[in-house]
């Protein structure tokens, strides 16, 4: 049987993949390289910086970006989930303004999985069209990471990169019905490090498009910030993508994962349980700042990030306590400037859009600059706070036991429930996807490596470590957990955890096992449902 990306391309499209690959490999290759040397010299106490050589063109406030196509013009509220039929469904129904198909961190990689998640995208294709219809979603794909493997697709006895193969993929199948129904292909870049990473895809997509006979530039971008190294080249990064670049969101969880990555191993780097520090905790809050300051001096819509609740609970009140707390973020966001933000469940979409409506409509009512509108920037204050964006000294909270059983007890469940193939899962109130697991397992690697004292009173250890898992696995266990699954869960979990230098990524040795694993038995019904009425 034909496997992703086979089983959807022509040969002609599928050679043209090949020959981008080709074309590709060895500048990808270059930038993983470079990631790892960064990485090693910060753990050799360099610090990251601002480039010296590109000091003129951040301090150049005459450059904007292309203007937005006109489906991308009003951005309050963007919905993600896995681009499964389902999920598809419900966020057709739910009044976003944005669709984000998920390809990455909220779908499990298996060949028969993307196959029906570029379906359901085809399918969804089918049904827009270019006018802003308020309650009818602008379709976007977010693409795996640059550091990710295809592995069903080998090109001279090499995976491909899965980036590539998504993207030609989606462009292949879409990009011609998208534009002939007058709105275009539209993607969310995640996991960018660097301008010149930012550089890579714009030349790949530049050849795509030639290669596949679509008109130049016509492929749009917004570009996830969840990556420190990022928010160094922000100006850089929307520069290399300015013919495409529409839009910067801020994804947070991606992003303090990303700072335990780049600064883990530093004693005063130690950050308290996941709850214990809210976004405006300094470094965050200065991250989050630069986005916004950069998109509005540089004509790009500032999306904000979402946060991790559940839409609902176990108790009547569980609904609104946690509407609650996502109308308190999202005005937090509309007051700093935020255009839009990203939720993860269809019944969050109104809670989230009502602050940005409601600042929108007391600006309409002073007719005048509002004390919370967001400034255009200027380069003086637009320039990286390199202190700020490291300083985690007064960060509320403790790491506590309960910290650490609730990292475990999310990693495990998720890990056991991602080889059975399900990318999402709500535990513990919270929605989690291979980019909060992340967070969780370096923030148990970072407890252990320090040997952090708990506000209980005992010491992280291996043998603390140990005993807990134990409990953890006895709990899953009782609640049915499939056997082997969860051995495979705990060995990644573990090996991660007490290794002296973490994987960067989780998601890659966990894709590994994936593919020893093969297919979950139920994924034929799962592609039967993906072609069966999504729009």
């Amino acid at each position: 049987m034909e496997t992703y990306p086979e089983a959807l391309l022509e040969d002609e499209q599928l050679a043209t993949l090949t020959d981008l690959e080709r074309a590709l490999r060895e500048s990808r290759a270059q930038l993983l390289r470079g990631r790892k040397e960064q990485s090693r010299g910060v753990r050799a106490g360099t610090e990251l910086h601002t480039r010296s050589e590109t000091a003129q063109l951040r301090a150049d406030d005459a450059w904007q970006v292309a203007p937005p196509p006109a489906d991308l013009t009003h951005r309050r509220v963007e919905l993600a989930t896995a681009a499964t039929a389902e999920q598809a469904k419900g966020a057709l129904a739910s009044g976003a303004d944005v669709w984000v198909a998920d390809l990455e961190d909220m779908l499990v990689p298996t060949s028969r999985r993307l196959v029906a998640a570029q379906e359901v995208i085809l399918e969804v294709a089918g049904t827009r069209t270019g006018d802003p219809d308020p309650g009818v979603p602008t379709l976007m794909v977010r693409p795996r990471g640059l550091h990710l493997d295809e592995a069903h697709l080998q090109v001279d006895g090499q995976s491909a990169a899965a980036s590539l193969v998504d993207t030609v993929t989606f462009l292949a199948r879409c990009a011609r019905l998208l534009l002939e129904r007058g709105t275009g292909p539209y993607l969310y870049l995640p996991k960018v490090e660097s301008a010149a990473e930012a550089q890579w895809w714009d030349r790949m997509l530049t050849a795509a498009e030639e290669a596949l006979g679509l008109p130049t530039g016509c492929t749009r971008v917004s570009v996830l910030v969840e990556t420190v190294q990022a928010a160094y080249e922000l100006d850089e990064i929307v520069h290399a993508l300015r013919e495409r670049v529409t839009g910067l969101a801020a994804g947070r969880w991606d992003y303090v994962f990303s700072h335990l990555r780049t600064y883990g191993d530093r004693p005063d780097h130690v950050l308290p349980d996941r709850d214990a520090f809210t976004m405006n905790t300094r470094f965050l809050r200065t991250y989050t700042d630069l986005i916004v300051r950069t998109c509005h001096r540089r004509g790009v819509q500032a999306i904000g990030g979402p946060i991790a609740l559940a839409a609902s609970g176990p108790f009547d009140d569980s609904a609104a306590m946690t509407h609650a707390r996502v109308h308190r973020d999202k005005a937090r966001e509309a007051k700093q400037g935020f255009d839009g933000a990203w939720v993860l469940h269809p019944a969050l979409v109104p809670v989230a859009r009502q602050p940005f409506e409601e600042r929108d409509r007391r600006r309409g009512e002073r007719q005048a600059p509002a004390e919370d509108a967001p400034s255009p920037g200027r380069a003086s204050d637009a320039a990286p706070d390199a202190e700020a964006l490291r300083d985690v000294s007064a960060i509320p909270g403790a790491s506590t036991l309960t910290g650490v059983r609730t990292a475990m007890r999310s990693s495990l469940t998720y890990l056991t429930g991602w080889l059975a193939g399900e990318g999402t899962a709500t535990l513990a109130g919270h929605v989690e996807d291979f980019g909060t697991v992340e967070l969780a397992r370096m923030q148990l690697w970072q407890w252990l490596s320090h040997g952090t004292r708990l506000a209980e009173g005992p010491t992280m250890s291996t043998l603390l470590l140990d005993r807990m898992l134990e409990d953890e696995v006895a709990l899953l266990r009782r609640r049915g957990a499939r056997e082997d699954l969860l051995g495979h869960a705990v060995e990644l979990l573990r090996d991660s955890v007490v290794a002296t230098e973490p994987p960067a990524f989780l998601s890659q040795r966990a894709y590994d096992v994936l593919l020893g694993i093969g297919e979950p038995e139920d994924e034929s019904a799962d592609a039967q449902e993906a072609t069966s009425g999504a729009a």
